[in-house]
């Protein structure tokens, strides 16, 4: 029999999530879901839950494929705007450790199903490597297409696409064990775009970034804010028509200039190593590979040049090969890329790098500042706050209400450089949203949390 996973969410609506055979089917439509409780069916009749009824379990059983291919249909609100989500659990998940999150964004004027079934299908890879894999899906903008938002003075609307990713990520985190050190996106055209703009602007919490067929904005190049280095591979083709590989001059960067932004900033070897790389004589192209190597923190870009390619995905199973703006390179293939090259990192650089330094003891590691989402969130009434420092110095994090006034100061105080952590009991305070501000004489982050008693 499979288990079946009842939560109580914030608004008193149950969430209820199916698994058999190690994959997950959702019928809730609340983000936010606490209180988990796993039975056997054969232990339902014993319960008594509000609002859910043996027979509604098993007509979601009864219509519940067990096709590998089963995604999680998620919604969300923020700012006042419905949005949605697909979310893959891999077969091998059970939630006994911590797993890596993938974010895959479709192109403009398409949709997530679309783009993960004819552009970039993740979850053969997610079912070995075990990851959880998500498909956002981007609003409608004011020509009525679906887009990612890089809000500049050229946004086809006001959609705050920045704020819901991270509400999308915090979500995830509160319904998987997600790896919240390992959090990946990558994208297609518009959604490459976007997938820049996150290195740049949500770089706390993007460890790495795959762009595809898409150029770095340059209002993200401006206003990039980015707090630690951040490894990058990239694959786009010199036939592309509809995002020019050299860019557009005001609106999008070439990748000439592109490479040496992130190099640059990741502190890589100025010198990048070229490989060539053709192993299919029939698909009009050829590639490549510069790499840029030893950044910080072991920190690195890979490009690839796909000479003659058009506007693609390398070796998707929906486009054909050929050279021109829609021809398909065969040479590669995007997917197996970007993941082995993306699991090698987290948000404090490759998991490797711990080469020797004089003392033979101390990793050349170097510290970034962060502050992490509270775990668990929700909470009652305890949980934890993490973050991370650049250097030593005097310390603030305090804790706000709503109506913006201080409930309890939890440091005050000079600390050291690198990971901190702090426990929070709130015991004396009563349910509601509260915000946690973490500030230095050079880093001020604040970050929302749910307090249910």
């Amino acid at each position: 029999l499979p288990w079946v996973n009842i939560a109580k969410g914030e608004d008193n609506i149950y969430n209820i999530v199916i698994k058999r055979g190690g994959v997950v089917k959702s019928i809730d439509r609340n983000p936010f879901s606490t209180n988990f409780k796993s039975i056997r069916l054969d232990e339902l009749l014993q319960h008594t839950i509000k609002r859910v009824t043996l027979i509604t379990i098993l007509t979601v059983l009864f219509t519940f494929s067990l096709n590998a291919q089963d995604f999680i249909q998620k919604e969300l609100v923020h700012d006042g705007v419905q949005r949605e989500y697909m979310v893959y659990v891999p077969s091998i998940y059970d939630g006994s450790v911590k797993v890596p999150l993938v974010l895959n964004f479709h192109g403009f004027g398409t949709s997530n199903y679309t783009h993960y079934r004819y552009y970039s299908d993740m979850t053969n890879i997610a079912d070995t490597a075990n990851f959880i894999l998500v498909y956002p899906q981007g609003a409608a903008g004011s020509d009525g297409y679906p887009h990612w938002n890089i809000e500049s003075d050229y946004s086809k609307s006001d959609i705050d696409d920045l704020g819901f990713t991270s509400i999308m990520i915090d979500s995830l985190v509160n319904l998987f064990r997600i790896d919240t050190l390992r959090v990946y996106a990558t994208g297609f055209s518009n959604g490459a775009f976007f997938t820049y703009d996150l290195g740049c602007r949500l770089a706390d919490k993007i460890a790495a970034i795959a762009p595809v067929a898409g150029t770095m904005p340059q209002v993200s190049f401006d206003e990039c804010d980015a707090t630690k280095p951040t490894s990058v591979i990239s694959f786009h083709g010199t036939a592309d028509n509809d995002s020019p590989y050299n860019g557009i001059q005001g609106y999008n960067l070439s990748y000439d200039e592109i490479n040496e932004f992130w190099s640059n900033f990741n502190e890589t070897d100025t010198n990048a190593k070229i490989t060539e790389i053709n192993t299919n004589n029939e698909d009009g192209s050829s590639v490549e590979l510069y790499s840029w190597e030893n950044g910080i923190n072991c920190s690195s870009v890979n490009h690839f040049k796909i000479i003659d390619g058009g506007h693609s995905w390398p070796n998707s199973g929906g486009q054909d090969s050929g050279k021109g703006n829609d021809g398909v390179n065969k040479d590669i293939d995007a997917n197996n890329l970007i993941w082995n090259f993306m699991a090698q990192y987290n948000l404090y650089g490759r998991l490797d790098c711990n080469e020797v330094t004089n003392s033979d003891e101390e990793s050349n590691l170097k510290p970034y500042y962060n502050l992490e989402q509270n775990y668990p969130n929700p909470f009652n009434p305890n949980t934890r706050i993490s973050f991370s420092l650049a250097r030593n110095e005097n310390v603030s994090l305090e804790v706000f209400n709503l109506q913006g006034r201080s409930v309890v100061k939890l440091i005050d105080e000079s600390l050291h450089s690198g990971e901190h952590s702090v426990h929070f009991n709130a015991r004396n305070l009563s349910s509601g949203v509260y915000f946690y501000k973490l500030s230095t004489s050079s880093f001020i982050k604040t970050k929302k949390m749910l307090l249910i008693k």
